[in-house]
């Protein structure tokens, strides 16, 4: 079995409005406030630990039927940054990313999978079948580095 690894594009960061829940640990962010830099296109995006896609591919994501995934509202703001280098950029609507499932990964390798469509490693990393990943392909991941994972068979 082969897993993906998927590491997007990363066009901004977390915003001021973003609320943490600071009693639970590793911190979670309870809700995001997108706050972008630049923008390349691509239409899944990450800021560690959260993710962000375009309605449209949360929508073609939902059409779908993966597992292991569900959808938050994000605020989205863009920086002085983004002002000055795109100010004739108009950014899509966006949903937030939520992987239900988990992996554990070490290196190329996982095992301890839950058997979902997308996924969170342990240290917050966005995993994907090939099913979701052919489905993600539909849209802009044109700067999402994707690395094989193989499963470590006992």
């Amino acid at each position: 079995m082969r897993l993906f690894l998927l590491e997007p594009e990363v066009a901004g960061g977390l915003g001021n409005h973003t609320i943490f829940d600071k009693k639970k640990s590793p911190v979670e962010v309870v809700f995001l406030n997108y706050e972008f830099s630049g923008w390349l296109g691509d239409e899944l995006l990450e800021t560690n630990p959260c993710f962000i896609v375009t309605e449209a591919l949360a929508s073609t994501l939902l059409k779908s039927g993966l597992s292991g995934l569900r959808f938050e509202t994000v605020e989205i703001t863009v920086n002085e940054e983004f002002k000055d280098f795109h100010p004739d950029t108009i950014l899509p609507n966006f949903k937030r990313l939520i992987p239900l499932g988990n992996v554990l990964v070490d290196g190329n390798n996982f095992s301890k999978w839950s058997g979902h469509d997308f996924s969170l490693s342990q240290k917050s990393n966005l995993i994907a079948t090939l099913k979701a990943l052919e489905v993600l392909r539909k849209h802009l991941i044109n700067y999402c580095d994707i690395t094989v994972l193989e499963e470590i068979l006992d």
